[in-house]
Order: structure tokens, then C-alpha cells, then sequence
């Protein structure tokens, strides 16, 4: 990082200075308020430290302009006073600080704080990234071209609300390819990106309503929401499922199912979702695919208080 700091001593700029070199971070110097901020418009700065006490504009004056020319970007800021007085720690957080040192300043308490407003910078940093992404690009998963898995619960959880006023039924299907890892070591990353893409298109093509939605949740597990679906449709649908991605006839060497590409399937099916949410829903449907072992893939199971069967989890049941 570059490291802006304001103070008009210069014993504190030279102690300072030592201090965030021995952190690994670059640091330019400015004597007081004034040239802080024509340096700041000139070049700016990852992390402004800026003391209270100095001629001129003080560290105050200096932090509200700063923020004000800086509009909607954002760089933290540190100020440090020789007072520790709460009535100066609330006025600098009111002018836009947002942390605070107290003179002396101990070197292991100093560079802990710059390591705090990294996290904070890169934190930013991603956001502002996904700001400026495309709309889509922020909704897609970037290799399967399905909904990545925070917009598809966002989306989800909307059809939900609408559901459950409607008084309908809902099924989740949570997807999982078998000896994925295997598959991948065998043929190694390239075809295990190409097999992903076809599956998830696979998956979106066998989808025959419009309502029905699909995501990728995690490296080979993508889910399923079936508006208005209750068990006896969820259980065709995951049959539909489990032999279209058969007949894609994917080699999978490695695998003691069928020797191409196959999937296990997790069902959970409600009728009431007034009563279980999204999330117990999805939290039902991954626990049916954990007690169903790879090597029964190619079929899907759900789970009905308990009890294993060639079917979903009912959890209009549970209340029982």
C-alpha cells in the first residue's frame, strides 16, 4: 500500500515513516494539512494517517476535506493525537476517521491497525469489482453459464414468499456428479470444465418449465428449485435428470456406476412453506444426498421422516 501521513513533526514522520517500511508498505510525507490535500487530488493514497495537533488546518479540518473531494470513493483513514480524550475520538469519527491512535504510538499496535485497513481496502476492492461486472455476470456462474449460487438463492427465496402465500408445494433437487474428483484426476482440469458445462446444460435443458430454475453450488453439486411441484413430480423430474445426463455417455473411467458421467440425486419436497423455509428445505434435500453413496449413483433418493426411500424428504410431515 501507499501510505499518506500528515504531521508537521518531523521526529513522528521519521518514527512513523520506519514503522511502515518495516510493515513492506511505501510511504509519502506531507507536513501539514494543506499540501495533504492538494496530494491527495494530485495522486491520491491507499491509507491517509494524519495527526490532530498541527498548524494551519488541523487534523480534523484536514480528514472532512478529504472526504469531501474523495465523494463517493472511499480510503481509510487513521488520526493520531497525543489526547486521549472522548470527545476527540468522536470528533474524528464524525469527520469521516475511521480509526484512532493515541501518541506515543507502539509500533505492534500500529502496523496491526494498518493490517486491519488492508482487509478493509481489499474488501472494497472485490466489492467494487462485482459493482462494475455486467448485470449478468454478476448473476451467472462463469464456467456453467447457470445461476451462481447467491442469485439463485435470491431468486429463490422470492419465489418462495409468492409459494407460500399461494399456498403451493415446492421441491428442492440438489444435483451431484459421481467420482467427480476422480474424473478429474483421470482426465484432468480441462475436460472436467468441459463436463461441467455439459451437464449444466444438460440440467437447463431437461428443465421443461419455464418456473423451474437451476444454480451451481459447489465445484460438481448444482441445485434445483420445482415451483409448485410436490413429490410424485419432483421424483419424474430427478428421473428425467438423472438419465439425460446418462445419455450424454460421458466417459468417466474411474467410476464404479455405469462408466460415463452420472449423478446423484438429493430430494426435498414441503407443502408447507409457510412453515419450513428455503433453507430447511435445501438443508433437507443435501443431508438426503449425503446418506446416498456414490456408488448408487445414477438415482435419486429422499428422505421421509427418516426413513430412506426412492423419493424426496416430505417436510409437511415433520411437524408430526
Amino acid at each position: 500500500m501507499n501510505i499518506l501521513l500528515i504531521d508537521d513533526s518531523p521526529t513522528i514522520q521519521q518514527e512513523l515513516a520506519s514503522y511502515v517500511k518495516n510493515a513492506g508498505h511505501s510511504i509519502t510525507l506531507a507536513k501539514d494539512g494543506e499540501t495533504a490535500v492538494q496530494m491527495m487530488e494530485m495522486k491520491g493514497a491507499d491509507l491517509v494517517i494524519c495527526d490532530v495537533e498541527m498548524p494551519g488546518l488541523n487534523g480534523f479540518e484536514t480528514v472532512s476535506i478529504i472526504r469531501d473531494s474523495m465523494r463517493e470513493s472511499w480510503v481509510p483513514i487513521i488520526i493520531i493525537s497525543k489526547r486521549d480524550d472522548i470527545e476527540d475520538l468522536l470528533e474524528g469519527y464524525d469527520v469521516g476517521a475511521d480509526d484512532y491512535l493515541i501518541k506515543p504510538v507502539d509500533e505492534r499496535l500500529f502496523q496491526a491497525k494498518i493490517k486491519v485497513m488492508e482487509r478493509f481496502i481489499n474488501t472494497q476492492q472485490q466489492l467494487n469489482e462485482i459493482r462494475n461486472l455486467p448485470k449478468e455476470l454478476q448473476m451467472f456462474d462463469a464456467l456453467t453459464q447457470v445461476y451462481n449460487f447467491n442469485h439463485f438463492i435470491d431468486r429463490a427465496q422470492l419465489h418462495w414468499s409468492i409459494m407460500a402465500r399461494q399456498m403451493l408445494s415446492a421441491s428442492v433437487l440438489i444435483i451431484r456428479l459421481d467420482y467427480f474428483k476422480e474424473y478429474q484426476e483421470y482426465y484432468e482440469s480441462e475436460a472436467a470444465k468441459t463436463c461441467l458445462q455439459s451437464v449444466a446444460s444438460c440440467i437447463s435443458k431437461s428443465l421443461s418449465r419455464s418456473t423451474d430454475f437451476v444454480g451451481r453450488m459447489f465445484e460438481n453439486d448444482f441445485i434445483v428449485l420445482l415451483p409448485d411441484t410436490g413429490k410424485s413430480g419432483s421424483e419424474k423430474i430427478a428421473e428425467r435428470l438423472c438419465l439425460a445426463v446418462e445419455s450424454l455417455n460421458i466417459e468417466n473411467k474411474p467410476s464404479r456406476v455405469l462408466g460415463v458421467v452420472s449423478v446423484t440425486i438429493g430430494i426435498a419436497t414441503t407443502s408447507q412453506l409457510k412453515n419450513f423455509s428455503l433453507d430447511t428445505c435445501v438443508d433437507a434435500a443435501s443431508r438426503t444426498l449425503e446418506t446416498t453413496g456414490q456408488d448408487d449413483g445414477n438415482l435419486y433418493k429422499l428422505e421421509k421422516l427418516g426413513t430412506l426411500k426412492v423419493s424426496g424428504v416430505d417436510l409437511s410431515l415433520k411437524q408430526a
